[in-house]
């Protein structure tokens, strides 16, 4: 490695790390799932409040009939939809828009938002679909990463919003709690974001109609009012995903672990109503699962929908709270909004408010306290060690007249570096490190064919390529589009473009802008096309002084063959192309994992000398391999 390229490196890497490591946030139900959710709370509307919404819906849909379909639950749209009906709404609010006036821009105006909901729409059918784990993995992560280049914001997004999740309780008591997740100066959260945004949809639904509005006035209130409800379903049906009730707080890697890990294998809690119940997540949705959070859902529409009666008791209580103006008016954004803004709910309304809280999942106590167990993903920096074995099948040997043969080599060597599981989860790579050690390498099976001594026992010492050892060093990073790029790019974005280099960044760890090298989940592992993003090099000859071997030059005039010894130096580059790693076990600390990697190489010779005094060196060649290598990966996080 250059003195150049070191530098680079030193550059860049705290950068690529800072933008990486940021990429690993967590959402909570699919888009799919959402949808479902906030379907199953309109369908189960008794048949006053359900007119009563579809009248609201007829008023938001002046002017946007096109865009806005007719029924405020349109059901299935087989893959093809033509308009946003109310239950996408919740689905696009967080994951597709930062506020509830920036989620009516995406729905009303954006030329992108009918393809996410497409994308959307077939990715849960598939999600639905799947026969396995790995099925649901691959699914996911193509739906993923189609809406990341459909919605080019949509990853920044989810690294920017970290609201997702509960937040601990300190007491038993649901009022005390909602009192905690609203006090000003508290980190956002599920429950925080849903009171706050449901609490400013009954305030405007109170006061609707407005006196003297024009029709295009009542259209854009009652659009605001169902923007602002819908923002809040979100965090509503987030707070019934098992990963948002366990992952608590912490470390990004624990969180994002413990969110993983429970979203797929369940969570056995209960509601603040005492009700026992069992949970999963993110592309897990069970019909009980639904059921529960469309329950939910059910009851703070109805909520939105009795403030609209001017004979009701809410319509009252909610008309006279006052809310901060960027909440009130849907510009409060969950994407910037640390800490919360400081908002108490009169004790009028916290009934109302409790009435849908006491209906969620009752999260852990914080630190100090019994806690579920906690899982940690590969982020963070770490000091690992690599072992293995790699056999290799070359072309021939460095002289002309050498045979290929097989070739076995050992090696052992230091890593430093950053794990990341980026933003798709596993299916992403934005792993980086670099590694030194020493590899010990057998003779070459192949010989010198018709050149060799007809001897057996003389012909044993004339290999194609001789026991040799060598200093190995590697080097893995992911790219954006071409191998290195973010290496290079990083010292001149860091300082004049961060936003630019931080998205690239989360690209590259996602599978790059060509996203053939994203992880494949199949029954025995995780499979990855890796070409370009890691590199080794051994440098043969440096350790106890050059290698030699004895090169056949020809033949004696008496037509004996003529052998000279050589000594010398050489580089061998090999690239990985294909990797499976069908074993992985991980705690809170330390992983193991076995991979198996495929791919090719050269091994340059170089610094040649004849060790027959005043004899010329014979020409060398540079020798083409494949290899295929199984080696053991032990790191230690911190």
């Amino acid at each position: 490695m250059t003195s150049r390229l070191r530098r680079l490196l030193l550059r860049a890497a705290p950068l690529l790390v800072a933008g990486l490591l940021r990429t690993a946030s967590a959402r909570a139900w699919i888009y799919s799932e959402h949808r479902a959710i906030t379907a199953q709370g309109i369908d189960t509307l008794d048949p006053a409040r359900r007119r009563s919404l579809d009248d609201l819906w007829g008023l938001a849909r002046e002017g946007h009939a096109a865009r806005l379909c007719a029924s405020p639950d349109a059901g299935d749209q087989a893959g093809r939809p033509g308009c946003i009906d109310f239950s996408a709404w919740p689905a696009i609010s967080a994951d597709h828009a930062c506020s509830p006036q920036e989620m009516l821009a995406v729905v009303l105006d954006s030329g992108w938002i009918l393809n996410v909901a497409a994308i959307a729409d077939t990715t849960g059918d598939a999600v639905a679909r799947a026969r396995n784990e790995s099925e649901r993995r691959n699914a996911q992560m193509n739906g993923d990463l189609r809406l990341e280049r459909v919605d080019r914001e949509y990853s920044a997004r989810a690294r920017a919003n970290t609201a997702h999740h509960m937040l601990p309780r300190s007491e038993n008591d649901a009022a005390s709690y909602l009192a905690d997740v609203l006090r000003d100066g508290s980190p956002p959260s599920v429950v925080g974001l849903y009171a706050l945004l449901h609490a400013a949809a009954l305030h405007r639904a109170a006061l609707f109609p407005p006196p003297g509005a024009s029709a295009s006035e009542r259209g854009a209130e009652a659009r605001l009012i169902l923007a602002l409800e819908a923002s809040a379903l979100h965090y509503l049906e987030d707070s019934f995903a098992a990963g948002h009730i366990a992952g608590l707080g912490g470390p990004t890697a624990v969180l994002k672990g413990t969110h993983d890990y429970y979203n797929e294998h369940g969570i056995d809690t209960d509601t603040w109503e005492n009700e026992p119940v069992v949970l999963y997540g993110d592309g897990h949705m069970r019909p009980p699962d639904l059921e529960r959070a469309g329950d939910a859902v059910r009851v703070s529409l109805r909520q939105v929908l009795d403030a609209l009666w001017e004979d009701s008791a809410i319509r009252c209580t909610a008309a006279a709270i006052a809310l901060p103006e960027d909440v009130s008016e849907g510009t409060f954004s969950v994407c910037h909004a640390v800490p919360m803004p400081g908002w108490t709910s009169p004790p009028d309304l916290t009934a109302d408010l409790l009435a849908v809280i006491r209906r969620t999942p009752r999260p852990p106590r914080g630190p100090g306290y019994p806690s579920l167990p906690r899982f940690r993903a590969e982020i963070g920096p770490f000091v690992g060690v690599a072992s293995g074995f790699q056999g290799e099948g070359a072309d021939g040997g460095f002289a002309a007249n050498r045979e290929g043969g097989l070739v076995g080599s050992m090696d052992v060597g230091l890593r430093l570096g950053v794990g990341i599981d980026a933003l798709l989860g596993d299916s992403g790579d934005g792993l980086v490190f670099v590694q030194g050690g020493i590899v010990l390498q057998s003779r070459s099976s192949g010989g010198c064919g018709n050149a060799c001594p007809t001897d057996p026992l003389l012909s044993q010492y004339v290999p194609g390529l001789p026991a040799r050892s060598a200093l190995n060093f590697r080097l893995r990073m992911p790219f954006w589009l071409i191998p290195g790029d973010l290496l290079f790019a990083a010292p001149v974005l860091g300082l004049t473009n961060p936003a630019l280099l931080e998205k690239m960044a989360i690209v590259a760890a996602d599978g790059g802008l060509v996203p053939w090298q994203t992880k494949l989940s199949t029954p025995i592992g995780s499979l990855q096309f890796v070409a370009g993003r890691e590199v080794g090099v051994d440098l043969f000859g440096y350790l106890g002084g050059r290698d030699a071997f004895v090169a056949a030059v020809g033949r004696t005039p008496g037509g004996a063959a003529a052998f000279e010894p050589v000594a010398f130096r050489s580089i061998e580059w090999d690239f990985p192309i294909l990797e499976l790693r069908p074993l992985r076990e991980y705690g809170m600390r330390y992983s193991f994992a076995t991979y198996l990697q495929l791919g090719a190489g050269f091994d340059t010779p170089f610094d040649a000398e004849s060790l027959v005094p005043g004899q010329p060196v014979p020409p060398l060649k540079t020798r083409y391999f494949g290899f295929l290598r199984i080696f053991f990966d032990g790191r230690r996080y911190f």
